[in-house]
Order: C-alpha cells, then sequence, then structure tokens
C-alpha cells in the first residue's frame, strides 16, 4: 500500500513537473516574441520617419509606402499602421482585417514613444509604436505603426516539442520509483530488524508494527524506538554497573580489611579449602616455621614442610580423614628454627551447624617464652625445695646438737653461727620472692627522693663485709664524697645494690676481690660492681637477667642461687628509668654496671636524704 501510494505521489509530481515546465517554456516563448516584436516595431518606426511625408502620403488613388511595405510584410501580429497630423486625423492609414484604429496619441516634440492598448471585445491588446515624420511644408506629422501582444496560443505551434518534453520526463517516473524500491528494500529490512530487536529487548514502549514493506517514516518511528529502548537499557546496565562496581569495591575493601586483621595476628595463620590446598597463609609463618609464604602456597606440603608432626596433620586434612573434622592440638620444634616451640591448633571451618565446610584453620604460636618459663619454673620449684630442704636438714641436725647436753661450748657457738646464716638464707629467698610478686603484680609504687648516693654505697659496702670476711673475698669502695645525689627510692634501691654486691661476692674465689665505685658522666651517675669471679659466657650474658635463669656450674665447688636476685635488681633498676649493663669474661669475672640520670644542679641541696 505504502509503495502504491509513493507511486501515485511519483505520478502526481511528475504531472505537475510536465506542467511547470510547459507554462515556463510558453511564459519564455510569450516574453521572447514581446522582445522580438518591440525591436522590430521601433526599428520599423525608426526606418519610416525617416522617410518624407509625401512618400509616406500617397496622394488620391496612389499605392502608397504603408501599402507595400507593412501590409505585405508577413507578420501576423500586425494590426494597423497609419500617418497622423497634429489634429489627430489619419492621412493614411493600413489596417489588418477587423481592426480599427485607435485615436492617436498628443504629437510629442520629438523621439521615440510606444504605449499598450487594451484588447477590444474580440480582439487581442495592441502595443502601438509612434515617432515624427518629417513634412518639408512644415506641418507636424507623426508615423504609427500597431502590432498584436504576443499570445499563449501563439505558442501552440511548438506543441510536439513540449509533448516530446512532458514523455520524457514522463517515462523518468518509472525509473525513479524502481530506484526508489530497490533502496528502501533494505531499509524495509532494517526496520524488520530493528522490530526484532524491540521485541527481544522487551521494552515498555509499544513498537511500530513492522510491515513487509517499510517507508522511511516507519523506519525512523522503530529507529526512535530502538533507541529508547537501547538508552533505557543502557541506563539500567550503567545503574547495574555502578552498584556491582560499589559492591565489588566493598568486597575488596572488606577482603582486604580482613586479610590485613589476619596478617597482625601475632600467630601464623594457614588456611586450607575443604580439598586440603592451602589457599591462604600469612607472613607470621616465616619467622616460625623457617619457611618463605611464597613455597607454602605454591609448593606440595612434602616440599617445603620439614616438621614431622605438622606434615602428618597437613596429609590427613589433604586426604579428608574422619578425625580432621574435629578440633587438635599439639606442640612441635621447628626443625628450619632451632630452640623455638610452636603450639599448633588445627580446627575446621564450618557453618550452619556443621552442614557446610570451608575447610580448616591451622594457628601456629611461638609458645618458645611459655615453655622456658613452665620448665625454668620447674626448674625454680624444684631449686626452692632443696634450698628450703638443705637449710631445714641442717637445722635439724645443729637443733639435735644444741639438744645434746655433751655437746662442748665450742660446738655450741658453731651451731648456732650455721643456723643463723641458714636462717638469713632462707629469709633472703623469701624476701626476694615476695618482692618479685610485688613488681609483677604491679603494686610496688617506688617513693623517690634524693639520695646521696655516698652515703648508701658506703652502707651497702658496710653491709656486705662479713660475708665477704667470710668468703675470703676482697670488698673494696671507691666512691668520691662529692659523687651527686639521685632521685631513687632508698630502700627498694638498695635490695639491687645488695643483691649485685652479694653475687659478685657468691660467684668470687676465695683471695679474689669486689670493687664497688660510682663516678659522674656528662649526663648520669654509674655505680660499678665488679669482680674477680668465675665470669660467663657470651649466651649466659644474654639470659642472666630472666626470671629463674641460673649460669650453669660445673665442678664440686656449685654455689646455688634461686634464679632471682640479677632479675629483682634489673627490674628495680628499669622501674628508676635506668639501666643495668653487663661485661663479663669466663675465668675473669664480670662487670655489672648502673647507669641513673643526673639530678638538676639547681636544686642540689632540697630535699636530700
Amino acid at each position: 500500500m505504502k509503495n502504491n501510494r509513493i507511486g501515485i505521489i511519483l505520478v502526481v509530481s511528475s504531472l505537475a513537473v510536465i506542467a511547470l515546465i510547459v507554462a515556463m517554456l510558453l511564459q519564455r516563448q510569450q516574453a521572447d516574441a514581446a522582445a522580438q516584436m518591440r525591436v522590430q516595431g521601433l526599428a520599423t518606426i525608426r526606418s519610416l520617419s525617416a522617410l518624407p511625408a509625401p512618400v509616406l502620403v500617397p496622394r488620391a488613388g496612389q499605392y502608397g509606402v504603408l501599402d507595400s511595405v507593412l501590409a505585405n510584410g508577413g507578420r501576423r501580429d500586425f494590426a494597423y499602421a497609419a500617418v497622423t497630423d497634429a489634429n489627430g486625423r489619419n492621412l493614411a492609414e493600413v489596417a489588418g482585417p477587423g481592426v480599427i484604429l485607435p485615436p492617436a496619441v498628443p504629437m510629442a516634440v520629438s523621439g521615440f514613444a510606444e504605449r499598450a492598448l487594451p484588447a477590444a471585445p474580440g480582439m487581442p491588446a495592441i502595443r502601438e509604436f509612434h515617432g515624427p515624420v518629417a513634412d518639408p511644408e512644415g506641418g507636424r506629422l507623426q508615423i504609427r505603426v500597431g502590432y498584436y501582444e504576443p499570445r499563449i496560443a501563439d505558442g501552440l505551434k511548438d506543441l510536439p516539442f513540449y509533448g516530446l518534453v512532458a514523455l520524457a520526463v514522463f517515462l523518468l517516473v518509472p525509473l525513479i520509483y524502481l530506484v526508489i524500491k530497490r533502496e528502501m528494500a533494505p531499509l524495509a529490512k532494517l526496520g524488520e530488524q530493528l522490530h526484532t530487536l524491540a521485541g527481544a529487548q522487551g521494552a515498555a514502549a509499544a513498537p511500530v508494527p513492522a510491515t513487509r514493506e517499510q517507508d522511511v517514516r516507519g523506519l525512523a518511528l522503530e529507529l526512535n524506538t530502538y533507541l529508547d529502548q537501547a538508552g533505557r537499557r543502557i541506563r539500567e546496565l550503567e545503574e547495574s554497573s555502578v552498584a556491582n562496581l560499589a559492591s565489588g569495591r566493598l568486597l575488596e575493601y572488606t577482603t582486604n580489611k580482613m586479610q590485613a586483621m589476619l596478617h597482625c595476628q601475632p600467630d601464623g595463620l594457614l588456611a586450607l579449602d575443604p580439598g586440603g590446598d592451602i589457599t591462604f597463609a600469612t607472613a607470621k609463618l616465616e619467622p616460625l616455621l623457617g619457611v618463605p609464604v611464597t613455597a607454602v602456597l605454591t609448593q606440595p606440603v612434602d616440599t617445603w614442610c620439614e616438621d614431622a608432626e605438622l606434615r602428618a596433620v597437613l596429609q590427613r586434612l589433604r586426604s579428608g580423614a574422619a578425625d580432621t573434622r574435629r578440633p587438635q592440638n599439639f606442640e612441635f620444634e621447628p626443625v628450619r628454627v632451632p630452640g623455638k616451640r610452636l603450639h599448633a591448633s588445627v580446627s575446621p571451618l564450618q557453618a550452619a551447624g556443621g552442614a557446610v565446610s570451608f575447610g580448616s584453620l591451622v594457628v601456629l604460636r611461638d609458645v618458645t617464652a611459655e615453655h622456658l618459663a613452665r620448665a625454668a619454673g620447674n626448674d625454680f620449684v624444684a631449686h626452692v625445695s632443696h634450698e628450703l630442704k638443705s637449710p631445714l636438714n641442717v637445722l635439724a641436725m645443729y637443733g639435735e646438737l644444741l639438744a645434746d647436753p655433751g655437746t662442748a661450748p665450742d660446738e655450741r657457738i658453731e651451731a648456732v653461727n650455721v643456723v643463723q646464716d641458714q636462717i638469713e638464707r632462707m629469709t633472703s629467698l623469701v624476701n626476694n620472692l615476695l618482692n618479685v610478686s610485688k613488681l609483677e603484680m604491679g603494686t610496688v609504687r617506688p617513693e623517690r627522693h634524693r639520695v646521696k648516693l655516698h652515703e648508701l654505697l658506703h652502707d651497702t659496702w658496710q653491709q656486705a663485709q662479713p660475708r665477704a670476711h667470710q668468703k675470703h673475698v676482697k670488698l673494696e669502695l671507691q666512691v668520691p664524697h662529692d659523687i651527686p645525689a639521685v632521685s631513687i627510692d632508698k630502700d627498694l634501691f638498695r635490695i639491687a645494690l645488695n643483691n649485685l654486691v652479694g653475687n659478685a661476692i657468691k660467684y668470687n674465689d676465695a683471695g679474689g676481690s669486689v670493687v664497688l665505685s660510682a663516678e659522674e658522666g656528662d649526663s648520669d651517675v654509674v655505680i660499678t660492681v665488679r669482680d674477680t669471679g668465675i665470669g660467663m659466657a657470651p649466651d649466659d650474658q644474654a639470659r642472666v637477667t630472666e626470671k629463674f635463669y641460673r649460669v650453669p656450674e660445673t665442678g664440686p665447688n656449685q654455689r646455688g642461687g634461686h634464679g632471682l636476685g640479677l632479675y629483682l635488681a634489673n627490674q628495680i633498676v628499669e622501674l628508676h628509668h635506668g639501666r643495668l649493663s653487663l661485661e663479663s669474661q669466663p675465668g675473669q669475672g664480670s662487670t655489672f654496671s648502673i647507669h641513673l640520670k643526673k639530678m638538676p644542679s639547681l636544686a642540689e641541696s632540697a630535699n636530700v636524704l
């Protein structure tokens, strides 16, 4: 139907074009004829006006120039010719059939002119040309020549030519129609495809019904509909993309946050999937196992794991054994990190009450310090038991000796001295235990005052003299009288000094010496306890201030101890914001130095104890 409409439009349009072309050709021909007539009329007037009047106006009964020239000119548009005097009387005239000469116009002085005469009933319009004529007798004459105005009917003589033009234009219509139909076929197919796409996308707007042959308007509607649907779909995809991007970034942030939290854990973590493959590992595993994390994640367990206990558990998790569904705990010592002890905890990762399994989580914790503390605690208990049992045995033995009436006075005096020494030994142990307990519980608050360091060190030296005399050790004091005062808790600091001096005497040999000294530095005061005793190895120096640690002894003269003296001294020094340092060589003695900050000099004399 639409193609038929296009054909009708083409036919009507071609007819209109043909009519327009014919009209334009006729108008053009009429205009050319009018221009030609004007040129010929003016030329004729100019030629006739040059002739003398007697030639133009013949005598009666004679044949004049107007009759011979104009009447036989052969022009179908000739209307009339006349010679008129000043009064408007025609002296000579010639006219076509049925033509009535119009009145003459007033005579002009000079020049040539023309005028248009309206059409009379049954006659066409006339254009008149007139000009002056020379009269030897001195009269005023004018020559007038009239021609019919060109008419459309005059152009019908070219009707065959117009018909050929119209036929040529009309024959172009089928060709144009075929060309348009061929060019419209892809557009129709495109419209159908757009309609199909619109229907496939399920757009809310109703699409233009598809026809077999689409015109441009239908194609435009189909295209607009499809573009609207595509725009809506693009907006929906953009919104969905933004939502997905936000969700992805939130998920990525949450994942990174969780991984950062896991990596910040002090323990090493291993995450395994339900198949037993390692999917996640923290960097804390490397210092614990001595294995790079990349090797843990990329290599088989048998390749990187040299610890039999851990390797067996990971292999059971990979095999899916039934016992892997229960939590497991065990301890082992990693082969690649000697001296370290790890506690491994294996837990299943489950959800929905165990119905869904995500794998397993292995937590590796460094329990070296706890293990050493337990071992030291056990050693301490055994040592304290021995330290208490030995004095009690001695007390029991000398108690029986004192209870015996037959005991000599010298033996009684010796027994009393031994009992007193054992009591002091037990009192020192108990006091150290109480002081350590107070420090660790945080109940000790040092009451700092300005203390004269010379007097404090002198008191410590005097208290240690009996013990040094008993061990045959020379105890010296080297402290200048002008040593500046320090801000310390006098009673608490005395415990640290007594422990250092007591250890220097205890671990010295007969004939050895102990020097208690102090000196002023640029920013601190250094108290030094130097002995010539047995000394200690570098490994022992690093741990000598640990709780319950005792330097191993060899030989028959073992001095014993409970491993709390140096630990307590170090804690007290740190409580005063000081520092305890040690220099020692095996067999050459040890030097302990306490570094305390100096007090301001402006108030040196105020509140000094």
